[in-house]
């Protein structure tokens, strides 16, 4: 675009995505918008993110964009999804998507969005499932100890001693032990 440039000190955004990459299986990014308004930029820059992030072996976008109806699969989506109205109708939205499916990505709905409350901790929260092998590295300045737990004794542990959990993981677990929050491979 005529008047962007690289700006002094800042790194190219693959060079980026291929550090974030090699320190987290994970990354997250998100654009800034006002409803339906929105800079195309920041799109175009998405597209250039899918590219390296397929170099560094990237295969699956999730998008809180695409439609997802309850208790159907959050994905894998194999095509572009049908836009009648809202962001999937934006043609840069539509490159974006584009060139995440034409690498041969999958595309995967969120699978719960939770509203911002106080109950939430004023969080905005998301759940996700993944399956992976190990071994898992925990960042020790995130997480304290992981472990593993069944499910049901998670619950009784919350109904024994719910202080012992935040406030918004005790609304997560409420909502997927309850069937609202359908978590699906």
């Amino acid at each position: 675009m005529e008047g962007w440039g690289p700006v002094e000190g800042w790194c190219q955004v693959e060079d980026l995505v291929r550090w974030a990459f090699a320190h987290a299986p994970v990354v997250m990014a998100n654009e800034a918008h006002n409803g339906l308004a929105r800079c195309i930029r920041t799109r175009e820059v998405g597209v250039r993110m899918i590219q390296a992030a397929h170099e560094a072996g990237v295969r699956r976008l999730a998008m809180e964009a695409l439609p997802h109806r309850r208790g159907e699969p959050q994905g894998p989506i194999l095509a572009m999804p049908p836009g009648r109205e809202g962001y999937l109708t934006q043609p840069d939205m539509q490159r974006l998507i584009g060139a995440a499916l034409d690498l041969g990505w999958t595309l995967w709905a969120y699978e719960a969005v939770f509203d911002v409350t106080p109950d939430t901790d004023q969080e905005h929260l998301w759940v996700y499932r993944c399956e992976a092998e190990g071994p898992f590295e925990l960042d020790r300045e995130e997480i304290e100890t992981g472990a593993w737990f069944a499910a049901d004794a998670v619950t009784k542990w919350m109904q024994e001693r719910p202080k012992e959990f935040a406030g918004a993981f005790r609304i997560i677990w409420k909502r997927i032990v309850s069937g609202r929050a359908e978590l699906t491979k």
